[in-house]
């Protein structure tokens, strides 16, 4: 149509939104579900703007193109529906535009131009809002899960320990219980990783509760209990003075973290060295194994987001992949770094530096 009418989409609308539905209703799977009025969502809406903008020559407003955000939002609320789904909806709606409009002739090249922009700004906006949406919705549930799992985990623990240490178990006994606080320990880790690797990866920094405390106590402790766990295969060696301010709760989890790699990674039975160093400003934890060794390219991937060696990867040991994410992200919190040295014949040792003077708290996440 070389002239728009006055409203080019006004009295097509319906005919619009019927045809779009329907190829909706059979080419998307999540759609099938959604009720009619669900479905079409905010597409009124957008229509009635579209048929301004073209009435008047004129690109959409912004706050009218917002209304992809609308969509985007509502689609992530939808259990079902996936990324790829709402941008297929925007695909489907350029065609039912382009064969309700043209129908009379082709569209001038610059109503062609307004349509072709408000749907691509429309794509664009849903997809953030369904990403950003999306997220939060997957952080509010790894929150709850995590919230209600970790009392009856600690629980259990506790009971576990104290049955441990009572002196008339029966070998076959002790064994169990020991198998049973491997597990717990376990799903322990994994429960707290999950939480704070999911706000890691979502590029947050941890926070942490500073305290006046002894890290080399607090180490000691993390080592006896996978003593009791594990066997006597650890050595901790410490020279230096280890009061100060810490982060305590997540530099115990950092240093279990990197134990537990040590035994699940390392070569079975050989010790496992744990090294405290505090001559200086900058307090050094190092965990060192012998083992499988990761190459020099696989360093700097093993602190993204799931990142895992190859020697991990291909092994039997399970996990999220998100423990190292973890051990960075309290090393970060704490203004310090993490070294890696791994070869042949010298084992693989991961080493926290970590500043004396107070880090500044994170209040909030």
């Amino acid at each position: 149509m070389s002239e728009m009418n006055a409203h080019p989409i006004k009295d097509k609308k319906e005919k619009i939104l019927s045809l779009w539905e329907e190829r909706c209703l059979r080419e998307v799977k999540s759609a099938r579900s959604t009720g009619s009025r669900a479905l079409r969502d905010s597409l009124p809406l957008y229509l009635d703007h579209l048929d301004e903008a073209l009435t008047t020559n004129r690109r959409m407003e912004r706050e009218a193109m917002l209304i992809g955000k609308m969509h985007g939002a509502d689609r992530a609320s939808n259990t079902t529906y996936t990324l790829s789904e709402v941008i297929f909806e925007y695909r489907i709606l350029r065609q039912v535009l382009f064969h309700v409009l043209e129908a009379d002739g082709p569209l001038t090249e610059e109503s062609r131009d307004i349509v072709l922009d408000s749907i691509e700004q429309a794509v664009k906006d849903a997809v953030v809002e369904f990403i950003e949406v999306h997220g939060d919705i997957q952080q509010k549930f790894i929150d709850t899960l995590t919230h209600d799992l970790k009392t009856p985990i600690s629980v259990a623990r506790m009971n576990a320990q104290v049955v441990l240490r009572s002196s008339d178990l029966a070998q076959p006994a002790t064994d169990s219980i020991k198998r049973i606080l491997v597990s717990l320990n376990r799903l322990n880790a994994m429960i707290h990783d999950l939480l704070d690797g999911s706000r890691v990866r979502a590029g947050e920094r941890l926070s942490l509760q500073y305290i006046e405390c002894d890290l080399e106590s607090l180490i000691r402790e993390v080592v006896d209990e996978m003593t009791m766990v594990h066997g006597d295969r650890f050595v901790l060696d410490s020279n230096g003075e280890f009061q100060g301010n810490w982060g305590a709760d997540g530099l115990r989890r950092a240093v279990e973290n990197l134990i537990g790699n040590a035994v699940k990674y390392g070569a079975p039975g050989t010790p496992i060295r744990v090294s405290l160093r505090g001559e200086t400003a900058t307090v050094e934890i190092t965990v060192h194994n012998e083992g499988s060794v990761i190459s020099a390219n696989e360093i700097p991937q093993l602190f993204e987001k799931f990142g895992r060696s190859k020697s991990a990867e291909e092994g039997k040991q399970s996990g999220w992949g998100l423990g190292l994410t973890v051990v960075k992200g309290v090393v970060d919190a704490h203004k310090g770094k993490v070294r890696v040295q791994s070869g042949e014949g010298q084992g693989t040792s991961f080493t926290l530096e970590i500043p004396r003077a107070k880090a500044p708290r994170i209040d909030g996440l």
